[in-house]
């Protein structure tokens, strides 16, 4: 229940900084709600959470990269959930918001805006541009998230002019770890792309 999966994040992220690691060197990544996760780092930055460890920053992170976040867990006003029902995705938008209902069944109001990204305030995410360098997106073209993805990027993007949005042609929820499960050899044309941009990060 939140904010215990957040305070795991922050005290992980203050373990590397312990052993010297500086921001600029960290690349956040995460998949599904991982990437849910990582806005809710971020969001903690900006709005930090009462009773969570403040995450004080010497300079921005490297990179943040979200496969597939989970960024909609209920229909709600605006919603885009089913704008792409049905396409073929490993998911539906049902068994998507039964879940998200669980996710945020007794959480305040006040946490609504780091669980959920699509519901959070359009100037939620002012000032991201001085927690991260650079923001990788991806959403599966079949998947039932998609639109629901690109818009939350579309919103990133508006703080944060190094933001890419990569829509995966023919690609389902998480679709680069479902190649690894059913032992794909092809590396598909998403995974390179992750790779490239993960390994530009690292050499700057």
């Amino acid at each position: 229940m939140f904010p215990v999966q957040l305070r795991q994040a922050v005290l992980s992220i203050q373990h590397l900084f312990t052993l010297g690691f500086e921001p600029e060197k960290i690349q956040l990544v995460g998949d599904s709600a991982g990437g849910a996760l990582i806005h809710q780092v971020l969001s903690h930055i900006l709005h930090p959470v009462e009773g969570i460890p403040k995450l004080t920053l010497t300079s921005p992170f490297g990179g943040a990269y979200m496969m597939s976040p989970w960024t909609r867990l209920v229909d709600g006003q605006g919603s885009l959930l089913h704008t792409n029902e049905g396409k073929g995705d490993a998911l539906t938008a049902s068994i998507g918001t039964y879940f998200g209902s669980k996710v945020l069944a007794g959480a305040e109001p006040s946490a609504v805006p780091y669980l959920e990204a699509a519901s959070a305030p359009k100037d939620w995410l002012q000032g991201v541009d001085k927690c991260v360098q650079r923001v990788l997106i991806s959403a599966g073209g079949l998947e039932f998230l998609r639109d629901e993805i690109v818009h939350y990027g579309r919103r990133v993007e508006e703080h944060l002019k190094d933001t890419t949005i990569v829509v995966q042609e023919n690609g389902i929820h998480d679709d680069p770890l479902f190649d690894i499960l059913v032992g794909e050899k092809s590396l598909g044309s998403l995974t390179p792309k992750i790779l490239d941009w993960l390994e530009e990060g690292f050499s700057r």
